[in-house]
């Protein structure tokens, strides 16, 4: 097993170096588009995050609500281009994974990030229903939950399947589990969510009422915020190592220690 892992880093070296100098010369670095990602994910989790605490100052009881709550307010294009801004990062660290060739376009993460993408669009296209005003779900109603547990199940998915590659990479063992903890730690806030669903199947409990959905849904986003920037952090860590080893390499191809890339054939 050792020595088939140790063809493949050496093969998916060489495939690095090719994909280095291709984006020296086109100008498209991981990096780049990994700290545009980062930035951007950061500035629309920051919008949200303030209005959440100019909300919870004037009414703390008002988180318990759903973030998408924000959507039926006078403050929703705050909240909308939170969300657009987290779904324009997203696609900025999709394109930096494949640049970096930890992923390929055709991969479980890739695909899963780009579900997470069409899933914030679809909450922010979509508003949520008004329950006060109409107890029956509608079409809208439907797009916007649907749209919501597209993305908050896509994500974890995307985040495990990018890290779960390079657990055991001695060079990138402390990323890889950093990130996948965090994607981890994204799906576990989405078992008392579960529970809640169950509970409002099986008992005449409403399904919203067996948890503080807004409490969990917060701490879900955060964790699904925190491990997309670590996710583009992680990029910004090989791409600066590659750079720092072609340099003391003086033009050699030799990658020794980067991070390998994924074999999909």
């Amino acid at each position: 097993m050792d020595r088939v892992y140790a063809r493949a880093a050496t093969k998916t070296s060489e495939r690095q170096l090719g994909a280095m100098n291709s984006t020296h010369e086109g100008e498209q670095t991981p990096s780049g588009f990994a700290f545009v990602g980062t930035a951007t994910i950061g500035m629309g989790a920051l919008m949200v995050l303030v209005l959440d605490v100019v909300t919870a100052w004037r009414d703390p009881d008002y988180l318990r609500q759903t973030i998408s709550e924000y959507g039926l307010g006078s403050q929703q294009w705050v909240f909308s281009a939170g969300v657009v801004l987290l779904a324009v990062g997203s696609v900025s660290i999709l394109r930096a994974i494949i640049l970096q060739r930890m992923a390929t376009l055709s991969s479980v993460a890739a695909r899963a990030l780009v579900l997470w993408t069409i899933g914030l669009i679809a909450v922010v296209a979509v508003p949520k229903q008004d329950w006060s005003n109409d107890p029956t779900i509608g079409v809208g109603g439907a797009v916007h939950r649907i749209g919501a547990i597209v993305a908050f199940l896509s994500l974890p998915i995307a985040i495990f399947a990018t890290s779960w590659p390079w657990f055991r990479d001695p060079q990138w063992r402390f990323w890889s589990r950093l990130t996948g903890s965090l994607g981890l730690l994204s799906a576990m806030f989405l078992v008392p969510i579960f529970y809640a669903l169950v509970v409002g199947l099986t008992t005449t409990t409403p399904w919203y009422r067996a948890v503080t959905v807004g409490y969990v849904e917060r701490g879900l986003v955060v964790a699904e915020v925190v491990a997309l920037i670590s996710l583009g952090l992680w990029v910004c860590a090989v791409e600066r190592r590659a750079r720092h080893q072609d340099g003391l390499a003086s033009g050699t191809a030799s990658f020794k220690g980067d991070c390998p890339t994924l074999d999909t054939r």
